[in-house]
């Protein structure tokens, strides 16, 4: 990593380093391997820090349910020889908008569209790792 090295390009190596070492130190026939994509973002505004949350799930995901880590993500899992299991929530999280914290926070003058309330999405991702762990197959989320 380099100081004033772009968020993007850090990630990408901090995951060609992850991939190494997953591809080097893990063992197949003990271990299965999984990575949660990350969830599609809700700021808005210029500055992107509003957070706009809507009183019912979206209809559409208006362009949310992509994201560039995701995406880098997918690409490096992609070219690996280890099976990494990638749960891919990306696009599911993009129409729930109304299940941030948003101005319901300790502070409500502090948007917070980082998190999530409970129960909610975040249930949704441990029960799609629980079928994958109990599933007798390796079957692709991707």
């Amino acid at each position: 990593m380099k100081l004033g090295m772009s968020t993007t390009s850090a990630f990408k190596m901090a995951l060609a380093t992850w991939a190494s070492w997953v591809e080097n130190k893990i063992n197949t026939n003990k271990t299965r391997v999984f990575f949660r994509t990350f969830e599609s973002s809700h700021w808005s505004g210029q500055t992107h820090k509003r957070c706009k949350v809507s009183r019912q799930p979206l209809s559409k995901t208006k362009g949310r349910e992509r994201s560039p880590f995701s995406d880098i993500v997918l690409n490096v899992v992609k070219n690996m020889s280890v099976p990494v299991t990638v749960l891919h929530v990306t696009p599911m999280g993009a129409f729930r908008s109304d299940a941030h914290v948003g101005t319901w926070s300790d502070n409500p003058l502090v948007p917070d569209c980082s998190h999530w309330c409970l129960p909610g999405v975040p249930d949704t991702w441990n029960e799609i790792l629980f079928s994958f762990l109990l599933s007798p197959e390796r079957v692709s989320l991707q």
